[in-house]
């Protein structure tokens, strides 16, 4: 009698304790974060009234004959599964886990945990949970000392602290970075001569592949170099001299030159043609043409005609050189006013933005004849003038230079106009040059340089003025209270993080300016914060940029059922949950970050419901055990009446 009576009180409790679950995760259906728990019953022990015998040869074996003495409650889980989320709560501060982990907030004794992320800011700005006031923890992003310009999550735990109104120090940009395309069919932006950057020509020469180069000479009697390369390296180089100009073609008349290209002892004859701009190679001195090809159109010159005094003219070829400090060599070929040719040239000043800078009363003598130069009235051209005539003016083809202006800062936030073009010099090779047109009393050093192509259209190497692979620029800002700055101009994608088909090109399309960057800003007042998937809390100033200035820490545990419940939703570590893994959102297993959302109870009503009647039917039957074995007790008890 005793262990049925026994039996229905464990049934009692038992059930006692799912009602007092089932009534708790109702009480929290709508706890932001909450995680229902479930009861698991086990079995109290069995009083054992006969032990289980084997089989034996004349009968079979028996089985143990037991009693058992009720229930006991096994173990309470805590259900850690993903809650709903409700989105665009209309709170910044708000918080929810998309995944596993946990929160970790300092409850002032120690982290604790937690999967509810209404939080909110307090007076001195920390990022606090509503309701309790634990801190909230993360790592606090400093400046990545490798690559400078973005930033990293520190190592260490610190309490986020988000302080609205809180000045950005202004910052000198450091860095400008170019997106654009440079129009690969233009001429070049002056008359530069030979256009000899990788003129290269392959043929095949009395049978031998050949390949064909061609590059300007030191003066008239070396006016046009043709080196011909065989496939076993072995080079040859033909001079051919200046001997006149045809006015008509305004190609040079070059010299025959003799050559003994393949090596047996006898001479071929490398000609030139003024009419048809075509090179050609003859066996011996009028035998068979062996080849030829047309360079005329890679010979970019400009005929002037000079007056000679007694009425008449005599053509001159005019070409500019562009020397390493951004300058321009004018340079004139032809007769010395002795019966030769002549190379005559005078060095032209350039201002910053490619405009010539040409003193009064310059002068050059061309062939005994003084000829004046003078800037044109747009100051980007010259003109040259005899007796007071206008004989030439050189401007700049403006198709042949693309030109961009964006804004930069100083150390103190002071914005300026930075423009920069490019100038098409020769065959894939441009020059750059950069300078303040609304700040003329700034000087600039190393603002200009080159940038060469590959035949694929993609950056080769960039060249300061020096000719050292740099594009780095230093501009004089003390003048005017500020610190000097050293700006990088990247023109390869690299600031960007992008490939070379993503920066500066020269393609055959129009040149066009897409987009560019740069690094520097004025001072700001941190305004506003937004959260993001990976937990980076970004800043947002009131001068258009945004800082990262945390990322959210989560705690991901082995087994987080075995995390011991503190109330207000906050857990804490024990001896089964595991040691946390402090974890960056989105990495080694930690869920993502959804900002303005919070994470509502997984509490499923149509299933407590379900358990609150069977922890009802539960508990009746246990007392009626409980009533039934009382009665059969009291008949005992009447037996002796």
């Amino acid at each position: 009698m005793l262990r049925s009576l026994s039996s229905g009180v464990s049934g009692v409790k038992s059930h006692q304790t799912l009602l007092d679950v089932v009534g708790d995760n109702i009480s929290n259906a709508n706890t932001t974060g909450f995680k229902k728990s479930t009861v698991n019953f086990q079995e109290l022990m069995s009083q054992t009234e006969r032990s289980a015998t084997a089989p034996g040869e004349e009968k079979g074996g028996i089985n143990p004959k037991q009693v058992g003495l009720g229930v006991s409650v096994g173990s309470i889980v805590v259900d850690h599964s993903q809650g709903n989320i409700s989105y665009n709560t209309g709170s910044k501060s708000d918080m929810a886990i998309e995944g596993d982990g946990f929160f970790i907030v300092d409850s002032g004794s120690g982290p604790v945990f937690t999967r509810a992320g209404n939080f909110i800011l307090d007076g001195s700005g920390d990022l606090v949970q509503a309701g309790t006031g634990f801190r909230v923890q993360g790592f606090q992003m400093i400046d990545d000392p490798l690559n400078p310009g973005s930033r990293i999550a520190g190592s260490d735990l610190v309490n986020i602290n988000i302080p609205v109104g809180q000045k950005l120090p202004a910052k000198a940009t450091e860095t400008v970075a170019f997106r654009c395309n440079l129009d690969s069919r233009v001429s070049t932006v002056l008359p530069m001569g030979l256009n000899a950057n990788d003129l290269a020509i392959s043929g095949t020469i009395g049978g031998t592949p050949t390949r064909v180069t061609f590059s300007e000479g030191q003066g008239p009697t070396d006016f046009l170099r043709v080196t011909f390369t065989s496939d076993d390296g072995s080079a040859v180089t033909a001079s051919l001299p200046l001997s006149g100009i045809n006015p008509q073609s305004s190609l040079p008349r070059l010299g025959e030159a003799q050559i003994d290209l393949d090596g047996d002892g006898t001479s071929e004859t490398v000609r030139f043609d003024d009419t048809s701009g075509r090179i050609e190679i003859y066996s011996g001195t009028d035998g068979e043409l062996l080849w030829g090809t047309e360079i005329g159109a890679s010979l970019n010159y400009s005929l002037l005609q000079v007056d000679d005094g007694s009425g008449g003219t005599i053509p001159y070829l005019a070409e500019f050189n562009d020397t390493p400090a951004g300058n321009r060599e004018l340079v004139l070929w032809g007769e010395d006013g002795s019966g030769g040719m002549g190379r005559f040239s005078v060095e032209l000043s350039v201002a910053d933005d490619g405009s010539f800078e040409i003193p009064s009363g310059l002068q050059m003598t061309v062939g005994g004849r003084s000829i004046d130069l003078s800037a044109t009235s747009s100051s980007q051209g010259v003109s040259l003038a005899q007796s007071g005539k206008t004989i030439q003016t050189f401007t700049p083809r403006t198709s042949s230079v693309h030109s961009s202006k964006f804004e930069i800062f100083d150390s103190q936030g002071n914005s300026y106009t930075l423009e920069t073009s490019w100038e098409k010099v020769d065959n894939n090779l441009w020059r750059w040059r950069a300078w303040l047109p609304d700040t003329p009393g700034v000087a600039l050093e190393n603002n200009t340089g080159l940038v060469e192509f590959s035949p694929d259209g993609l950056v080769k190497r960039v060249m300061d003025a020096s000719g050292a692979e740099a594009s780095t620029m230093t501009i004089n800002f003390a003048a005017l209270g500020a610190s000097d700055s050293t700006i990088q101009l990247d023109f390869t994608g690299k600031a960007l993080g992008v490939g070379a088909i993503d920066a500066v090109t020269q393609f055959g399309s129009s040149s066009t300016t897409k987009e560019y960057f740069q690094d520097g800003y004025r001072m700001g007042i941190l305004k506003d914060y937004s959260v993001g998937a990976d937990g980076v809390i970004q800043g947002v100033y009131d001068n258009g940029r945004t800082q990262d200035l945390y990322t959210v820490a989560l705690a991901v545990f082995s087994n987080p059922s075995g995390l011991n419940k503190l109330g207000s939703g906050a857990y804490r570590e024990t001896a089964n949950s595991g040691s946390p893994q402090i974890l960056k959102p989105g990495e080694g297993g930690a869920g993502n970050i959804a900002g303005s959302s919070l994470e509502a109870s997984n509490v499923d009503l149509t299933s407590e419901f379900v358990n609150l009647i069977k922890a009802q039917r539960g508990f009746q039957a246990s007392a009626r055990v409980i009533t039934t074995s009382d009665q059969i007790l009291e008949e005992l008890m009447n037996l002796k009446r």
